[in-house]
């Protein structure tokens, strides 16, 4: 999912923020501000539950989840005026080649991450917020062994999120050993995704319906001929 931020030319003066996991006093204000959020998709219809749980792995906060607010560093109001809800993508456990090898989802879900929700404060929007919450999200991610960052939003977001180094696309494709994964938004809503090392690289390919991460893990790269050949891909 992604911020209801507009993604607009001229930003304001940036605002000194902290990022930092929703701490037990901020659950309501951070449920409110992702009830900003605007995407293809939706928020897990637990989130407020997984706020209550500790953490099940190194970069989670919150349950299967990464939830991080961000709070003006000086002013007498310290609530939170950002928000950021990341977890394993849904598509990991959904799509039809994770469901037929279970396997699969174990290894996309420890390798790449999808941002959920992602909002900022009407009143504080273009002045640096998301950008915060979306590095301090990268960072941590990329510290315990994700490879790939991706979120959902509408066409608006694109130069935004192009900004900071994603591609977006209505289809995205994820090479693998043998079928590869599409991923496909209903339209209007866009896929962006962004590598966290260096190896994982996205490309476009010959006859590509849109983008194609390749080395997301080893074993998953393409070879300098790579290509589609009746919406297949030919390694």
């Amino acid at each position: 999912m992604a911020t209801s931020t507009p993604a607009l030319p001229h930003p304001r003066r940036r605002l000194r923020c902290s990022v930092a996991p929703v701490s037990v006093t901020d659950h309501a204000d951070f449920l409110t501000l992702l009830a900003l959020t605007t995407s293809g998709g939706h928020l897990p219809a637990e989130a407020g539950a997984v706020l209550t749980l500790p953490p099940q792995g190194p970069l989670n906060t919150h349950g299967p989840a990464l939830c991080l607010t961000a709070q003006p560093r000086r002013g007498t109001n310290q609530s939170p005026i950002g928000a950021l809800f990341a977890s394993f993508p849904d598509w990991a456990a959904t799509h039809p080649l994770a469901q037929a090898n279970p396997y699969l989802t174990e290894i996309l879900s420890r390798r790449a991450l999808l941002v959920y929700g992602l909002a900022v404060a009407p009143q504080h929007r273009r002045q640096g917020i998301a950008r915060a919450l979306l590095a301090e999200t990268e960072q941590r991610a990329r510290a315990v062994g994700y490879r790939m960052i991706t979120l959902i939003h509408t066409p608006d977001l694109a130069p935004f999120y192009q900004r900071l180094g994603y591609i977006s696309a209505h289809n995205v494709t994820i090479a693998m050993p043998g079928p590869a994964m599409g991923l496909t938004q209903p339209l209007p809503y866009m896929t962006a995704v962004k590598p966290l090392v260096p190896s994982v690289r996205v490309r476009h390919l010959p006859g590509a319906p849109g983008p194609v991460v390749s080395a997301l893990l080893p074993g998953w790269g393409l070879s300098a001929e790579a290509r589609f050949e009746a919406g297949r891909l030919i390694t």
